[in-house]
């Protein structure tokens, strides 16, 4: 006996090439973003934030990104503090300091980026300050490492070094510097922003990155170098 079934056919939507190429330019980088979004809020944890604080924080430096608050006149520039760039690292820094992080490591950790980052930037009339992007989250990180000697106080350590330290040094330090200020503003009224470069901007990823590798390092100096032994585990 034989018994017919009726079968369902599952046929493709037909795309044109134009929308399968629209549909990934949308998606891709939504997807890049949703994950950074996910470390970054991750991050923020471990640097001893609850995980509403560090949505907030998180979501604080993307929105904050496209916020730029004018400060001072300086000639034909009008001095602006980002949001994202430079207010929410600044509160950042200063919360990790309220739940114990060191002042004085902390303080030498900005001064030591500082000075690398303000060498290694380099002012662009018309592009801003440019600076190469590993080298704020190496100095950080590094910073953070040896000043707290591998323990569990070099990511916080690497953040503040890694956001504040290329904040104060490529920014503040080259913005100071009347000559870099007329280049940037070449006759005409412009807006320099502190800290601000869009969506996802320098500060913001240094202090992430500086995290992530002093905690990458600091986990594996513990376990197998045998630094730190108090907090090893």
């Amino acid at each position: 006996m034989t018994t017919d079934l009726s079968a369902v056919a599952i046929l493709p939507v037909p795309f044109s090439p134009e929308q399968v190429i629209i549909a990934l330019a949308v998606l891709i980088p939504a997807l890049v973003i949703f994950n950074f979004l996910l470390i970054s809020e991750g991050v923020f944890e471990s640097i001893g934030f609850g995980f509403y604080q560090a949505v907030l924080v998180t979501v604080g430096a993307l929105l904050g990104s496209f916020i730029d608050i004018p400060l001072i006149p300086v000639g034909e520039a009008v001095i602006a503090v980002n949001v994202g760039g430079a207010i929410v690292p600044l509160i950042v820094t200063l919360g990790m300091a309220a739940r114990g992080l060191p002042p004085l490591q902390t303080l030498a950790a900005i001064a030591a980026v500082s000075i690398i980052a303000h060498i290694s930037a380099t002012p662009v009339p018309g592009v801003g300050i440019t600076m190469p992007f590993y080298i704020a989250p190496l100095a950080g990180a590094i910073a953070g490492l040896l000043l707290a000697r591998g323990c569990r106080a070099a990511p916080g350590l690497a953040y503040a070094g890694g956001a504040l330290g290329t904040l104060l040094g490529a920014d503040i330090f080259n913005l100071a510097n009347p000559a870099v200020l007329a280049a940037f503003t070449g006759g005409r009224t412009v807006v320099l922003s502190i800290g601000g470069a869009g969506i996802f901007d320098g500060i913001f990823i240094t202090g992430v990155l500086s995290v992530l590798l002093a905690g990458f390092a600091g986990r594996y100096l513990r376990e197998k170098a045998g630094v730190c032994p108090q907090e090893r585990g």
